[in-house]
This record gives C-alpha cells, structure tokens and sequence, in this order.
C-alpha cells in the first residue's frame, strides 16, 4: 500500500483555522488522521485528529498550535473497512503571526489630490519574519487590472507612484507580496477617490469685494524675491549657472504649512550639498551622493531636534547633460522626495552642422547646417561671433562670422 504526501504547507497564522491538503494515490479515501509534533521536542504529540470525510483535506483549529515555532506533520488514510495506510514522510512548517501589511499614508477620507501618489506601505512581523518580494497594482471600479509594477525587493523602503490618475475617477490599490518563508502578503482592494483641479495658468489672481471702499483688492500667489548679494550671474536657456557658485535669498518671502518645492537643473552628477531651506526654527537639506557602484542618489535631510529625518530617492544613472527634476513635497510633518530624469536635453539654442538631420527635433533659435557626412553638435559656449564688415582672419572652427562677403 503506498504512503500518502502531504502537500507543502506555507506559513500560516496559528491563531485563524488553516487547512493542509494530502495528495493519495489508491482506493478511495473515507478518512485520514494527521500527527503533528513540536520540533523543539519531538517525542511529544501536540495535535492528533482524525477525520472521517471523502476530502484530502484536514483542519487544524485556531488555538491549536503557537505562533512562532516550528512543527512536523505526518498523515494517514483509511479506507472503508477502516485500514490505515503507511503513515507519510514528515512534511516541516512554521507558524507565524500574520504581519501587519498596509498603505500607511492614504488620506482618512481615501481622496487623493493629485495626478500621482506615492504609496508608502507599513510592514511588521512580530516573529521577525522579514519580507522577500511586493508587487503594486491598480484597478479600475470594476476590478479590472490596470498596472502592475515590476517584483520589488527592497525590505526598507516599501514605495511606488501611482502616475496619471485621472480626476473624478474611483480606483482600487493593492499591494501583493510574500515573506521569505512564503508566508502570503495582501493589502486587498483598497479604494480611492482622485480629486483635485487642473488650473489653466500656472499663477491664479484672486479678487475680493470691499464694498466699503467701493473697489476690489486683486492677489496673486506669485511673489517676487531679489537676490541678496552682488555676485553676477549668467543666464544659458533660461537656466543660471551656479557651477562653483552659490545664491541664497534671504528677505521677501516666507514658506509656511504645506508646500511643494521644484529644482531643475544639469550637471548634477555630483557629491555635494545642492539646496538649503531655514529659518529660526527648521530646515532642511537636500544633497547628492555618488555611490561606488556607478549610481547617485539625492538625499533630503531634516533635522527634528532629535536626528535627522532623511529620505532618499531610487539610484539613479544620468549623464551631466541629461535635465533633472528634483521634487520635494511636505505635507503636515511627512515629506516627499521624487526626482525625474529628462535623458539627452536639447535646450533651444544649439547648434549642428553635418550631413543628417539631428535625431531630436529641431527647437526654436536652433541651428543645422550642412557640411559633411558626420553630424556634429557644436556648443554655444564654444562660439565666438564676428560681426566686422572684412572676413575675420583668426576664426576658429566653430565660430560665426555676420558680415558681407563679396566673391573674389
């Protein structure tokens, strides 16, 4: 007669009934016994039952074992005059408090005001049990899957963005993952409302009524600052240089509650200190580090009087002319740091000559000329301009001559 299987048992929670399948080759079943002992001490059986049932399944009850150990289990059939069957090779399996699982930073109310949201999740195990692998997921108000992101395995910060959430929409979130012992992991289907509003300008006016002075009072959330020193500075493409310079502004405006900060910039592969923000209170620091596996990381810092409440964003790889948008979000006391990379930037203004057509699309005051089979970008700070009336005589390659040329 051959030995019934015990098919794998995945960590489960002691304290809620779990079911364990046997897999039974032979005359049909009307029964089976399992026996499960403490590994910590195994001539003692601390669960014996059997049950009289068609099924290859057997319930352990809530309660009947402890969280945080781990048991062997093995199993035998009867058939209808009641014969056992060989008792099955030990199957091993752990008991595990179900870990606490969660979006942490969802709003009371599940409205979202953005386009985005960066899902925070929350992860406990009281026995320790540490998190192998999580996927993200949205759905729509049918349940219908709508992304999913790639396996994540980073065990500290459990993140991702949901992007291009649309207003007036209802979506479900869900995050799935399992413990490194194989113990599953489910937020379920978390619903969501996105609400926010879609200026048509950058800067609103507002415009209050005082009847008794018989005129409106008109406000702008744009406010003007002046620097305060007497370096200069060079503007290229809209962007100032601040490359081994620094500017600080310290009277005109004043940052308070909620705000969402923006810094773009170039030839940010580096280590070093980019952006402070104080006042006689709090501030905070956000800084750049280059790591020895070839990736940067920006880093926020903000001091609480305690230590230092710090983020990071994902490594990245960027060249220095790539365009990184680096964003930071405070809302309450919880900040946010993303960061955005904008691959081979073309600023208006630049320059080609060769054969070929440049392979990004040609921006207003660019230039493209012909001269051979090879396509070079010229740069505009490498430019000098002649405008005499005669044909400079020390011009060098790259330089632009605007004058009149007779032939001859």
């Amino acid at each position: 007669m051959s030995k019934p299987i015990i098919k794998k048992i995945i960590p489960f929670d002691a304290g809620k009934d779990h079911e364990i399948f046997i897999s039974w080759s032979g005359n049909r079943v009307y029964g089976n016994r399992i026996v499960i002992r403490d590994e910590k001490d195994p001539e003692t059986v601390v669960f014996d039952d059997t049950a009289v049932s068609f099924s290859l399944a057997h319930t352990i009850p809530a309660g009947t074992l402890l969280n945080g150990r781990e048991y062997s289990v093995q199993a035998v059939v009867f058939d209808r005059e009641g014969t056992p069957s060989p008792a099955s090779a030990k199957t091993n399996f752990y008991t595990y408090v179900t870990p606490d699982f969660y979006f942490h930073n969802l709003p009371e109310d599940h409205v979202l005001t953005n386009a985005s949201f960066d899902a925070s999740m929350y992860y406990f195990s009281p026995n320790w049990e540490g998190i192998d692998n999580y996927r993200f997921y949205l759905y729509d108000t049918e349940k219908k899957e709508l992304l999913c992101s790639d396996m994540l395995y980073d065990d500290m910060y459990l993140n991702y963005t949901f992007r291009s959430l649309e207003s007036g929409r209802r979506y479900y979130l869900r995050c799935v993952g399992v413990t490194i012992h194989g113990m599953p992991l489910d937020t379920g289907y978390v619903e969501v409302t996105v609400k926010y509003e879609t200026p048509d300008t950058y800067a609103r006016l507002y415009a209050v009524n005082d009847p008794k002075q018989g005129c409106i009072s008109v406000s702008t959330n744009l406010i003007i600052i002046q620097y305060n020193g007497t370096e200069e500075f060079k503007y290229h493409n809209s962007f100032i240089d601040l490359i081994d310079r620094t500017l600080y502004y310290d009277k005109g405006f004043l940052v308070e509650g909620d705000f969402t900060l923006m810094i773009r910039g170039t030839h940010l592969w580096q280590t070093k200190e980019i952006f402070k923000m104080k006042n006689d209170t709090e501030g905070l620091t956000l800084s750049s580090r280059i790591y020895t596996d070839g990736t940067l990381r920006f880093k926020l810092t903000v001091p609480n009087g305690i230590g230092h409440y710090i983020l990071y964003t994902e490594p990245l790889r960027f060249s220095d002319a790539d365009l990184i948008t680096i964003c930071l979000r405070r809302v309450g006391s919880i900040y946010q740091l993303q960061c955005f990379t904008e691959i081979h930037f073309s600023p208006s203004g630049d320059m080609w000559y060769g054969f070929n057509k440049p392979t990004r699309d040609v921006q207003k005051y660019d230039s493209w000329f012909y001269e051979d089979s090879v396509l070079h970008k010229i740069r505009k700070e490498e430019i000098t301009v002649h405008t005499e009336s005669s044909r400079p005589e020390h011009a060098a390659k790259y330089d632009l001559w605007f004058g009149k040329w007779k032939e001859g």
